[in-house]
């Protein structure tokens, strides 16, 4: 299921690897019918961007946006961090058909530099482009959710979602998104803990938070 020069490339880099084969794993009874490569390469542009940069910063990605979507769930409360609107930028194939290299020093520099201090979310439609970025999701009620799925008496919304960590906004939007938005993968980093997150269908799917999922 690997594209062979990806699948050579990516494999050099031992603790990316690791992480990809793990997140494969726990993905692979998923109900989102988004391509595996896909979700693997937005998995390994997460995890390029961590090791770029040292400090710690948070992010959020929506992979399957439909524009469909824009006018119930999206916001946009600065607009100059919004730099794909007009150019969108395609992580998954670049120049022609070849697969960009996510290391690349010059693609970093030219696209991606300042994803690291915006706020908001980052919009990835189902062809791998990076379409609006900066957008604050909004109209989701987490509270509702989590209700549909995890009826109980927790103490807190993230207890109920399965966090072993508390978290805020950033995590609750993305695991609420992963449900209202039907056929999305939605990624975080945590800009207190690092932790890598996947959600799918209102689940954690992979994290980096021991014992949240079966690859924790």
């Amino acid at each position: 299921m690997f594209s062979k020069g990806w699948y050579e490339k990516v494999k050099k880099d031992r603790s990316v690897w690791g992480t990809l084969q793990k997140v494969e794993s726990c993905l692979a009874d998923s109900g989102v019918a988004l391509p595996m490569l896909y979700k693997l390469r937005l998995a390994e542009f997460v995890l390029r961007l961590r090791k770029r940069f040292h400090k710690k910063f948070g992010l959020l990605i929506v992979f399957g946006w439909q524009n469909k979507w824009l006018k119930k769930y999206a916001d946009l409360p600065d607009a100059s961090q919004d730099i794909f609107k007009k150019h969108p930028v395609r992580i998954f194939r670049f120049q022609g058909e070849a697969l960009q290299d996510l290391g690349n020093e010059r693609f970093i520099s030219k696209h991606l530099r300042e994803l690291v201090n915006f706020d908001g979310a980052i919009l990835v439609d189902k062809k791998g482009a990076i379409v609006r970025s900066g957008v604050y999701l909004e109209g989701l009620r987490p509270k509702i959710v989590v209700e549909k799925l995890y009826p109980g008496h927790a103490s807190d919304l993230s207890s109920r979602f399965g966090f072993r960590k508390k978290v805020h906004a950033r995590h609750l939007a993305a695991i609420t998104v992963s449900y209202v938005l039907r056929g999305t993968t939605v990624y975080t980093l945590s800009e207190e803990t690092g932790d890598f997150h996947i959600f799918e269908r209102g689940k954690i799917v992979y994290s980096t938070a021991r014992g949240e999922t079966k690859a924790g």
